[in-house]
Formats: structure tokens, sequence, C-alpha cells
């Protein structure tokens, strides 16, 4: 398996999304908006997978949430509103630290779904 570790800047797409998940109100939402500029990806987790790890600067104040899957998720539809899969934000110590596309079916997404469909909830 090929390693894909260029650390880069958010994708304009990959900065949407994030912003969309974390416009959900919880505790340690606003400080993880906060951390949005700094965010940068480390890794994909697949030549064609659009899950990415994610690393924010020690300088960046954390945010006072558990870590793991924050409490938002993005419920995502394809273009004839069915159920296509699933958004999740994780985090590390305070930090973001993963942007995971979860799907239902046989056919791997090879890129982030458009904000527009995505629903998010809280829970």
């Amino acid at each position: 398996m090929t390693e894909h570790s260029a650390i880069r800047p958010l994708s304009p797409l990959e900065q949407r999304v994030l912003a969309k998940l974390l416009a959900a109100e919880f505790p340690g939402a606003r400080e993880l908006r906060n951390q949005l500029g700094e965010t940068r990806v480390t890794r994909r987790w697949g030549a064609e997978s659009p899950s990415v790890d994610l690393a924010v600067p020690p300088g960046v104040p954390p945010a006072l949430i558990e870590d793991g899957i924050i409490p938002a998720t993005g419920t995502v539809t394809d273009d004839s509103g069915g159920l296509f899969g699933e958004l999740l934000v994780w985090v590390s110590d305070g930090r973001l630290s993963a942007l995971e596309f979860s799907w239902y079916g046989d056919t791997a997404p090879t890129e982030l779904p458009d904000p527009d469909l995505v629903a998010v909830t809280v829970g």
C-alpha cells in the first residue's frame, strides 16, 4: 500500500464540509470552528478515499471536548434523495484529527459530497 502523506491545507471542499458539520451547536463547536483556518491534512486514508487525517498546530487553543467523534453527524443523500452515507469528524486532545466519509452500498466515493447534500444532526 502506498503512503499518502503530503501535508497540505484543507481543500475548498474539505473546508466547506467541515464548516457545515461544525456549524451545529454542541459543547466545543466554537473552538473547533476556530481551528479550521489552521487545520492541515496530513494523510489520505487511501489513494481514492476522500477521508483524511487532520492536524491542528499546538499553539491553536483546543476545544473542551472528549476524544472521538463529535456529536454532529452529517447524513449524505444522493442527487435523487437516497441515503448515501455519513460524514464524521474525529477529535483528539481537543483538536480536529480526521474527517471520515463512510458510505452505504458497494461503490466507495472518491470525493466528498456537496455540502448541500448533507443534513447535520446533533445527538
